[in-house]
């Protein structure tokens, strides 16, 4: 019984120096490893967050595909009168990421009016470019939005909703408008780049 109450032979042969550095690195990695679990616990490494991220990272690496895949002159192509062109679609996409995601607590950055997109972005570059930026934004703003704030209520298209609604109409958007930009793709003889 004494012998189990005894420190290890090792632990008791080193120096005070090192017995002190060998303790602090123990509640270092202790203290550490507390932390990063509160952390993830409370923020963005939480479930719906992690499967949101991903599945918006998805969405979007193929919105963005596709309006790359398109070729420029083909930017101005709608399916009749009166309907979003390419370039409209991917910048109502575009407006929309700021918008919504605005509802979260986030200003767009400056300089950026979502409501005018559609009608001062021109050509495919300039309409890429604001795209991928809007993407940003949102996994930036939904990233950081807590575990305990998701249920939170905010004025969401005139009425309330908790943050989390919100994130998923984010989501749902991409997702809508991606499979209208496959069909206009595929309407004018592009082939999805991951169909290929």
């Amino acid at each position: 019984m004494l012998a189990s109450l005894q420190k290890p032979k090792q632990y008791s042969q080193m120096k005070p120096f090192y017995r002190s550095l060998f303790v602090l690195g123990i509640a270092s990695i202790l203290v550490g490893s507390s932390f990063s679990a509160h952390h993830e616990k409370d923020h963005k490494d939480s479930l719906f967050q992690k499967v949101f991220q991903k599945n918006y990272s998805r969405t979007c690496d193929k919105v963005v595909d596709l309006a790359k895949a398109i070729p420029e002159d083909k930017y101005e192509w709608s399916p009749a009168e009166g309907i979003r062109s390419v370039r409209e679609s991917i910048l109502h996409v575009t407006s929309a990421n700021y918008f919504i995601a605005s509802r979260l607590g986030s200003k767009p950055p400056e300089g950026v009016n979502p409501r005018e997109m559609e009608s001062t972005i021109q050509g495919k570059e300039a309409t890429i470019e604001a795209l991928e930026k809007s993407i940003q934004f949102v996994k930036e703003v939904t990233g950081n939005v807590s575990e305990d704030d998701l249920a939170t209520e905010i004025d969401f298209f005139r009425g309330k909703a908790p943050k989390m609604a919100a994130i998923v109409v984010l989501g749902d958007h991409a997702s809508e408008h991606l499979g209208q930009l496959i069909a206009y793709a595929r309407s004018i003889d592009v082939v999805p780049p991951w169909s290929q």
